[in-house]
């Protein structure tokens, strides 16, 4: 992957590059960069590839443009009982012939889960850390399979087309356009630099595996090309319903077999949320409060709001500090 936020300059507003407003033509461009991307990693990484498939569009279209040039990777799903992204994953594996593994966590994997993660990266980062612990869910999988190949994610594509953002300005409008431009380039260069709270987190989370992480957006090549794209190519409607990454999701329901083109216009909240993670920790930590001494006296903190869990566990740590 490219640190494209240490290779180039991602930050000098630039509003006046973002000229191109067809979507459709937005998905050509898109889904010919990413057949080209696919092809320079199948290469030089030979061996079956596996693909971190969510019920996201990102990854969907990742395999789609996988099959598409004969290559099928092996999908992985990480999710609880709770988590959402399991029926689009499926539904997306077997429309295109995806061997599919699901690695289903409970509760109290997901706590075991992230005590590992805390170790590994020193840091109790919260995004961190529940990012961590579905890549380290997959390590077991990874060496069973025992597969050279590398192994694929949509990350990035969120930073380059602006995913989960909306506009407050019409969207053919200037004030739109430096909108979106300000969106990309702070997103971008926070995320893709290797400048972050944890440089080496794939190495502490995967170990001998971390070489083998693609993050498919993630290039100058991409960034350069999605700093082109004016608002109307990303944000539209479809059904009456307002969508991000139209010229993404466009794309990628045109590589879908036809019966699995609704895949495409799915909404999805970041892994974090859709692979039920942040639940199982939240009411991991409902149950830590729910356990201190005298919790239960006035309301319970399996049931009241959050913001008095957190005030519990928050007095909880500072009565371990004044006792030490």
């Amino acid at each position: 992957m490219h640190f494209v936020a240490d290779l180039r300059d991602v930050a000098t507003p630039d509003p006046d590059a973002r000229r191109m407003t067809d979507p459709a033509r937005v998905a050509e461009l898109v889904a010919a960069e990413t057949r080209d991307r696919l092809r320079a990693v199948f290469e030089a990484m030979p061996g079956d590839p596996i693909l971190m498939l969510s019920g996201g569009v990102d990854s969907i279209f990742v395999a789609a443009a996988a099959v598409g040039l004969g290559v099928r990777p092996r999908a992985v799903t990480v999710t609880t009982a709770d988590g959402t992204d399991r029926a689009n994953a499926a539904a997306a594996a077997a429309a295109l012939g995806l061997a599919h593994d699901i690695v289903e966590l409970d509760e109290a994997a997901v706590v075991e889960l992230a005590r590992e993660s805390l170790a590994r990266l020193e840091v109790a980062e919260l995004w961190e850390v529940s990012y961590a612990i579905p890549m380290l869910a997959i390590v077991p999988l990874l060496t069973r399979l025992a597969t050279p190949g590398p192994i694929l994610t949509g990350r990035g594509a969120d930073a380059l087309f602006a995913g989960g953002k909306t506009l407050a300005s019409p969207i053919d409008s200037p004030e739109a356009t430096a909108e979106l431009d300000h969106a990309v380039r702070k997103e971008s260069a926070l995320e893709l630099t290797r400048t972050r709270l944890v440089p080496d987190f794939y190495p502490r989370i995967l170990g001998a595996h971390a070489d083998r992480i693609v993050h498919v957006f993630q290039t100058v090549r991409f960034w350069e090309l999605a700093e082109t794209f004016a608002p109307p190519a990303l944000f539209g409607t479809h059904d009456d319903h307002p969508i991000d990454k139209l010229g993404l999701r466009i794309a990628c329901e045109q590589l879908l077999p036809p019966a699995a083109r609704p895949l495409a216009w799915a909404k999805k909240s970041a892994i974090q949320h859709s692979a039920g993670i942040m639940g199982a920790l939240s009411a991991a930590a409902r149950a830590d409060a729910a356990s201190l001494p005298g919790a239960q006296t006035y309301t319970d903190p399996l049931t009241e709001p959050f913001e008095a869990v957190a005030t519990r566990l928050y007095l909880a740590r500072l009565a371990d500090a004044h006792k030490k």
